[in-house]
């Protein structure tokens, strides 16, 4: 059976250094961009249809964080998360191999 709160430590470990480097995130794991603003076009690019702004992007990161840190969450946020997490990773992964951007 597959941990999904250890797959979510990991993945969000990855998923911050990606945006970090887009700079969408600093160091301190908190926006680097305005809530209100859009994306960098080269994330808004990859995410589309995943991720629309900041916010949203911010409520899946906190969840993650949540995950990892063993706080309690239901089977279904916990589930909605891990497939959410795993398809934004895999948009980011996409990207790269196109060439849009390296990580």
């Amino acid at each position: 059976m597959i941990d999904r709160r250890t797959e979510l430590g990991h993945w969000i470990g990855r998923l911050e250094t990606i945006l970090i480097s887009r700079g969408v995130l600093r160091e301190d794991g908190e926006l680097a961009i305005q809530v209100g603003s859009r994306f960098p076009k080269d994330v808004e690019d990859a995410l589309d249809g995943f991720i629309e702004n900041p916010i949203e992007l911010m409520g899946l990161l906190k969840i993650c964080r949540h995950a990892r840190d063993g706080r309690p969450l239901s089977p279904a946020v916990l589930m909605a998360a891990h497939l959410m997490t795993r398809e934004v990773l895999q948009a980011f992964e996409d990207s790269e191999a196109a060439g849009d951007f390296s990580a």
